[in-house]
């Protein structure tokens, strides 16, 4: 891969889509009713591989010290996410504060956890977590490999449609439907765009990634569950098809482009402190707080972002 013609310049097009994502990962884990909150969820799943992609994108052809700081500032943030998990699970009495060494002990820091966790990014603390750690990979693979981390995304790529298939004859399924390696070819794809943004841009009309985008929501739509080989294709038909579409799209900042430059890792580990605070003080919901709730949880998660940054900005210009 050449970098010699990537530039610098910020897409706000991609901000927006982030903004769009941030906003359906909120609403993926704080269901509509049904039956509209599972078809959400399902058209939701979208937002993760935006984020690989994004991660990719702007990721690629960074120094060996950025892509160093990259991983340091997504382990910051993997480590934050477990504070906020175990918050979490106290607002849950899933265990309170004297068990709190013991749930350690017992749960988290033994070496079965920590092997299934880094395999199969299956955090007792967190849900949110799998991301974190599936980027972290990516960014630990990137900073080793180099440009050799795209032999790694082709046989995650070969391992996730694999892992879609059932077998019976042989009476197995092959155990490779791990985030990461979900995660890692659309960070590929990001990194790929990159380096090929002008041909894809001459070549490929913006009406063929609107036929490519409802092809995949069609595909998607068919899936039964997720995870399935189904679900699989029709995300690698949509999230690349948007993501392209909105790396073109010529607008200026605005709101929604704040809430995904800013806002969304923020959105990302914090939503889920809030939906728990709103179900420990609301845990019988009225029907309309059923379909109001998700749209409260994001209001408020979009608010206690607003003003961290706002105070954050304020202190270092002070």
């Amino acid at each position: 891969m050449s970098n010699t013609s990537i530039t610098q310049s910020r897409k706000y097009g991609l901000d927006f889509l982030k903004g769009i994502a941030a906003c359906f990962v909120v609403f993926m884990h704080v269901r509509f009713p049904e039956p509209t909150g599972r078809y959400v969820a399902l058209l939701g799943t979208f937002a993760v591989p935006v984020f690989f992609m994004t991660s990719g994108y702007f990721g690629y052809g960074a120094s060996r010290a950025k892509t160093l700081r990259s991983i340091k500032r997504t382990a910051t943030y993997l480590l934050v996410a477990y504070v906020i998990g175990i918050i979490n699970l106290l607002i849950t009495n899933q265990f309170n504060l004297h068990d709190l060494w013991q749930f350690f002990g017992d749960k988290i820091f033994t070496k079965y956890h920590l092997i299934h966790f880094v395999l199969f990014t299956d955090a007792r603390v967190s849900g949110v977590a799998w991301f974190l750690i599936s980027l972290l990979i990516c960014y630990a693979l990137k900073y080793l490999l180099g440009d050799k981390f795209r032999y790694i995304a082709y046989a995650a790529l070969l391992l996730r449609v694999l892992g879609s298939l059932q077998y019976p004859f042989l009476r197995i399924t092959v155990p490779v439907n791990t985030p990461w390696v979900t995660g890692i070819p659309f960070f590929f794809i990001g990194e790929l765009f990159r380096v090929h943004e002008g041909w894809v841009n001459q070549r490929i009309k913006s009406s063929h990634l609107v036929l490519q985008a409802a092809v995949g929501l069609a595909i998607l739509a068919s899936a039964i569950v997720y995870r399935s080989l189904f679900w699989y294709i029709g995300i690698l038909l949509l999230s690349p098809a948007l993501f392209v579409l909105f790396s073109r799209s010529d607008m200026k900042y605005n709101k929604m482009c704040l809430l995904g430059s800013v806002y969304a890792f923020f959105i990302y580990i914090m939503h889920p402190l809030v939906m728990h605070v709103y179900d420990a003080l609301r845990p019988s919901l009225l029907p309309i707080e059923a379909w109001l709730r998700p749209l409260v949880v994001l209001l408020v998660t979009i608010m206690m972002a607003w003003a961290y940054y706002t105070t954050k900005h304020t202190l270092v210009k002070k």
